[in-house]
């Protein structure tokens, strides 16, 4: 509203204090329950409270101490048209009216009218639910007020502490929806029509709720960044649920036409729809006012909103019908008993001093007229006091008839009431003979039933301990074999570590011993090569000797640095005859093997397939400068070979070692050992070398020498088999021995 005309909560208030001005019942006989009821208190309790709401007035503290009245504009105005009040007001009933003022904030409850400063945060509330299943906020502060003014003069206490935003819409933007709820509360008088009956069974609560929800928000038109942003996001999905229960009460009213079950509505997805859930559920009446800004700029906010509210007026719910409670009673006792009074004090005030004596009775007074008129005669001629007392004697004669007939109407409905209720009686005293034989029958079967249901539960005991033991025993198991799980896993990872531990140990050793054996072998080869040149150097001398012309006669020397002793010649003689004998009649008499061949050495596969080379060689082979490389087609290079798959998978048929060595000179000589893969009879495969190929490389720099040895070998001088030059070395003791012995015709040179 504003200055002139007030708004809808003004006009509400106004309407609600001028029905209700001379039937409130005095301030705290109603109080607040804190759990969405009230409470009667007596007259004495309701006095104290009074007394002490008027200590804190003048003591100047409080949500009571005194205001500056008038201090808003919209409070002063009272430029509205008087509004009329309503009709249909029960007027043997006590009225008080309550307030309260929350707004929802970012999902959240706030209680406006809390007794706290308003520099101090607000504590959120939460929504419960009462004994009658009607939603509430859990100690919200209701304020009991008299006068519209007091209404507005607390609703804009509250206004005061409502969050408000600057936007770049609107100066004073709303951020918050806030609920202001107008309580009525009644309760019937006494008999008397004088004070509250102190039964709170019969207090009638009515409740008008007044929103103010926030308008939806864009942010691409806001701009809102931060808590605006936050803000704005939680005003829109609070908006969306409340369009979202909407749409499913629709579609609940759709469907209980058709005869389908209805969805249940998502009430506790928002604050603002749990709230009012009594409302839409049917125990109240729910009325939209739409407000829209009539701008071109608006023009999709203003259609989104008019088609929320055109779907709105669609939704109908069945309202329950409110039952009014009947004490027994005699109606307009209130209004009776306030003529009573009046009148006594009219007595008061003309001096009867036995007015003060009468009692008020409200009750149904039968009468048959007025007092009799003076009839006091004065004359024998008094026709016309004769004609008074005659026509008041008809009057009571008549009003006696219809008394009469009233009264014989009504002693024959309470007749025919009696004869009814008898025959009830007779009919109910019938229906429970029947029916005490039938509890009598049915509480012998439920004795029946509660004997087995003890058996059966004595049974179930035995089995629940049983389970029980079951499980306790399954529990130790299940802990034992977890135990021997973790002690067989820690076990496993110890022999892990242990293997790993000694396969690098192995491989220490191993390196450690191929280094020992190689720099052994080096130092045998020096020697050996030492020990030929010492051999060759002695067989060339003899053949010097040998090849002299002035060869001195020398005589017999069994020396054995030069000439082999009668013992050596003959096991040399021996040796020569022993090796001379075949080796085919050795084989002929050999022993024959027995037993499952392992493998077929004659396997030949099929030369349609193709061969599929496995190479095998070092990590990081030196390269090779030869013009003849090796070149094998279709073949698998491993460093490894440390599965078996390798060789049985795959279709492998040929198998090659690469092997990279120095020889004696220092060159690189490189060797390939070729052979067939023959699969064995156990599943796996097993290798037959059958060629070897050598790749050597040699300086021109550093050739060996080109004098022919004695025994025509020339590859003896090169220092590669020491076996070949020991024989070598025989055959020239030999000649030496037969040319010392000595021949007088002249040799020729060997």
């Amino acid at each position: 509203g504003n200055l002139r005309h007030r708004g809808i909560m003004p006009r509400c208030l106004d309407v609600l204090f001028r029905t209700i001005s001379d039937y409130q019942a005095k301030k705290f006989v109603f109080k607040p329950d804190k759990l969405n009821g009230f409470e009667i208190l007596s007259e004495e309790d309701a006095l104290l409270e009074r007394q002490h709401e008027m200590n804190q007035r003048f003591a100047g503290s409080g949500r009571f101490a005194f205001r500056h009245k008038d201090s808003d504009p919209e409070i002063a105005s009272q430029a509205s048209v008087e509004p009329i009040p309503l009709l249909g007001l029960d007027e043997d009933n006590m009225y008080s009216v309550f307030v309260t003022y929350i707004e929802i904030y970012n999902n959240s409850v706030y209680d406006l009218l809390e007794d706290s400063g308003i520099q101090k945060t607000l504590e959120s509330k939460i929504i419960r639910e009462d004994a009658n299943r009607h939603m509430f906020v859990h100690g919200v502060t209701e304020v009991e007020v008299k006068t519209v003014e007091d209404a507005l003069e607390v609703f804009q206490m509250g206004q005061k502490r409502k969050r408000m935003g600057h936007t770049v819409l609107n100066a004073e933007s709303s951020r918050s929806h806030s609920v202001f709820n107008i309580r009525l509360v009644q309760a019937p008088t006494d008999s008397q029509g004088e004070n509250v009956v102190q039964d709170r069974q019969n207090i009638t609560v009515s409740q008008l709720s007044l929103v103010d929800l926030a308008g939806s928000e864009r942010s691409s038109r806001t701009k809102n960044t931060g808590v605006r942003l936050r803000e704005a996001g939680n005003i829109n999905n609070s908006l969306m649920t409340l369009r979202t229960c909407l749409e499913y009460l629709r579609e609940n009213q759709l469907a209980a036409s058709n005869g389908l079950a209805p969805k249940k509505v998502p009430y506790r997805d928002s604050k603002i729809t749990h709230m009012f859930k009594n409302y839409f559920d049917g125990e109240g009446q729910v009325s939209m006012i739409v407000c829209i800004n009539p701008r071109i700029e608006d023009y999709d906010e203003n259609m989104q909103v008019m088609k929320f509210a055109e779907m709105t007026q669609e939704v109908q719910i069945a309202r329950a019908t409110p039952m009014k409670q009947d004490l027994g009673l005699t109606p307009g006792r209130r209004k009776a008993n306030k003529l009573f009074k009046i009148a006594v004090n009219n007595l008061n005030e003309l001096g009867i001093p036995e007015a003060k004596d009468l009692e008020v009775d409200v009750g149904l007074v039968y009468s048959l007229g007025p007092d009799f008129p003076a009839y006091e005669m004065d004359s024998p001629e008094a026709q016309i006091k004769i004609r008074e007392l005659m026509h008041y004697l008809e009057q009571r004669i008549e009003k006696r008839k219809k008394l009469r007939a009233n009264l014989d109407i009504k002693c024959d409905s309470f007749r025919q009431m009696l004869m009814n209720l008898d025959r009830d009686n007779l009919q109910l005293r019938t229906e429970l003979a029947s029916l005490k034989a039938v509890y009598k029958q049915e509480r012998d079967r439920s004795a029946a039933l509660e004997k087995k249901v003890r058996i059966h539960e004595s049974s179930i005991d035995v089995l629940n301990n049983t389970l029980s033991k079951q499980e306790r025993q399954i529990e130790e198991l299940t802990f034992k074999l977890n135990e021997k799980e973790n002690m067989l896993t820690q076990k496993e990872h110890e022999k892990e570590k242990q293997k790993k531990k000694f396969s690098s140990k192995l491989a220490v050793e191993s390196d450690k011993n191929k280094r020992e054996f190689e720099l052994k072998l080096r130092e045998q080869r020096v020697k050996l090569q030492e020990r030929m040149r010492i051999k060759d150097e002695k067989l060339r001398l003899v053949s010097n000797i040998l090849q002299s012309e002035d060869l001195p006669s020398l005589p017999r020397s069994q020396s054995s640095e030069n000439i082999l002793n009668e013992k050596d010649r003959g096991a040399y003689t021996a040796r020569t005859e022993e090796s001379s004998v075949p080796a085919t009649r050795t084989d002929i008499y050999a022993t024959p093997r027995h037993g499952a061949a392992a493998a077929n050495n004659r396997h030949r596969r099929s030369r349609s397939a193709g061969d599929k080379w496995l190479e095998h060689r070092a990590a990081n082979p030196v390269p090779l400068g030869t013009i003849m490389q090796p070149y094998l087609k279709n073949r698998k290079s491993v460093t490894k070979l440390t599965d078996l798959k390798e060789l049985t998978a795959h279709g492998t048929t040929k198998y090659c070692l690469v092997s990279q060595d120095a020889d004696t000179d220092g060159d690189v000589e490189t060797k390939l050992y070729k052979g067939n893969v023959i699969p064995t009879c156990g599943g796996g495969a097993q290798v037959v070398f059958n060629d070897v190929e050598c790749l050597k490389q040699k300086s021109p720099v550093h050739s060996p020498t080109r004098k022919r040895p004695s025994n025509g070998n020339i590859s003896a001088l090169g220092g590669g088999a020491v076996p070949s030059t020991v024989t070598s070395a025989q055959d020239v003791a030999s000649r030496c021995n037969l040319g010392i012995e000595g021949h007088s015709s002249k040799k020729s040179k060997i």
